[in-house]
């Protein structure tokens, strides 16, 4: 088969930059047949037919034509950052991470660090999924905006009861009447009157779940659902703040419920492919279900076992020890660094790429009347935004500058420096960039051919 280099420069000549921003997945599919033919891959008819119903198949394809690779950032402007970063993963027991920078809305740096899987030593490269965890978030608070701006709801639409949006059976077993007063807001604020303090986050106690619902372990959403309605709600809704794993999760059924495509479907279809993002998708439980591209997660810190979801009573890593497919719009995507900067550069509300939000939305989102920002961890006008992502074995970091500058850092890792990596990175990466006199001119996001 024709090498990696070869193929990007066959593809570069078919295809533009502006098509391949606007290709719909359809549209991606019928590339790809004619790209490999041209590129002499055996290829037939009923292949193609496979690829079209096959996500996998897509995603495996779409990966061997389209990676940037680690060297592709080795350039004279960034090489501090390389052996910056090098050494502080080392010093923080990090096993493998992944860093993507965005200058003025070109991507300028993608890289690994450490290995993507300890046992065959694959080393971490630009093309690698991780986990990211919370920063989940901001991607369904960014799919709500969307769908307000279409007309298709209202953040003071009533999430439950006859004239709500969540109807039918699943929701007709709410003890709390208090319920009836939640709205989209209050899910998105996280105050929608439930707290962790009564019985623990639902998201993260499937066992515990499944059994008190006389379900099969673990319990899925829905059970999670039916339960958390079953119990009292600790305050009126609109009057506390409680970080919600579970008020995200239900605005992924909120998501469902006006738009007519489950939550993954409708984010890829609506938010994703228009940017040219194609890898992203939802996480699986177990380690022999992860994507092809997809790392391994390693918690390094004591007792890092937990019994399994499954209800099977062997004993399992902590980093496949939860639901995190039940926990989808909360925390459930994989992704690269470069997926999230392309991401993020269509929401940063700077001038350097056109954004898919109006700026009301993203004004919104960022200054709401309740206080907290919506979908980002912290934002202020004029200032930086940040967002993060945090699970057993995965780290996750997002921050957008208002001088142009924006950052994605991903790890596979936990252990007992976790809770301060993420600001420990952000200062000695702001440290290192500060220093810079140059940037390289180049945008290895146009690099990335279809």
């Amino acid at each position: 088969m024709t090498n990696r280099p070869t193929m990007l420069n066959q593809l570069k000549d078919l295809y533009t930059y502006r098509l391949r921003r606007y290709l719909t997945m359809h549209t991606l599919i019928t590339s790809l047949f004619f790209t490999l033919v041209y590129l002499g891959v055996p290829f037939s008819i009923s292949d193609a037919e496979n690829l079209a119903l096959d996500d996998t198949n897509i995603s495996r394809i779409l990966s061997s034509v389209s990676n940037i690779t680690n060297e592709d950032s080795d350039t004279r402007e960034l090489s501090v950052l390389d052996s910056a970063v090098h050494r502080f993963i080392q010093k923080q027991g990090v096993v493998g991470a992944s860093v993507g920078i965005v200058k003025d809305g070109q991507l300028v740096y993608a890289k690994g660090f450490g290995h993507a899987d300890m046992d065959t030593q694959e080393e971490v490269a630009p093309h690698h999924q991780f986990r990211i965890g919370s920063l989940s978030k901001l991607i369904t608070t960014v799919a709500i905006m969307k769908l307000r701006e279409e007309g298709k709801l209202s953040l003071d639409d009533k999430v439950f009861g006859e004239g709500g949006i969540l109807r039918g059976e699943l929701y007709q077993g709410i003890k709390d009447k208090r319920a009836y007063d939640i709205t989209v807001e209050h899910l998105l604020s996280h105050t929608a009157g439930w707290s962790k303090r009564t019985y623990g986050d639902p998201m993260f106690i499937p066992l515990k779940i499944a059994e008190e619902m006389n379900t099969p372990a673990p319990a899925d959403l829905n059970t999670i659902i039916r339960f958390v309605l079953s119990k009292p709600i600790p305050y009126q809704p609109g009057t506390r703040y409680d970080y919600s794993n579970f008020g995200f999760c239900l605005l992924g059924k909120v998501i469902e419920a006006v738009s007519d495509e489950s939550y993954e479907r409708y984010v890829q279809n609506n938010l994703l492919a228009p940017l040219s993002i194609y890898g992203m998708r939802l996480a699986k439980n177990r380690p022999e279900d992860r994507f092809e591209d997809e790392v391994r997660y390693y918690d390094l810190s004591p007792n890092n076992i937990r019994p399994s979801i499954y209800g099977t009573g062997e004993v399992v890593p902590n980093t496949y020890s939860f639901n995190v497919e039940a926990l989808s719009a909360a925390g459930g995507w994989v992704a690269t660094p470069t997926d999230l900067l392309r991401f993020l550069v269509a929401v940063d509300g700077l001038n350097t790429a056109p954004d898919i939000l109006s700026n009301e939305s993203l004004l919104a989102m960022i200054d709401p009347a309740g206080g907290k920002p919506y979908g980002w961890r912290g934002a202020s006008i004029g200032g930086t935004w940040w967002r993060t992502g945090t699970l057993a074995g995965t780290s996750a970091l997002m921050k957008r500058f208002e001088n142009g500058i924006s950052w994605v850092v991903l790890t596979n890792t936990s252990n007992r420096r976790s809770d301060y990596f993420n600001g420990r990175f952000s200062n000695m990466l702001q440290n290192e960039l500060a220093q810079l006199n140059e940037w390289p001119d180049r945008d290895l996001f146009t690099s990335t051919y279809y």
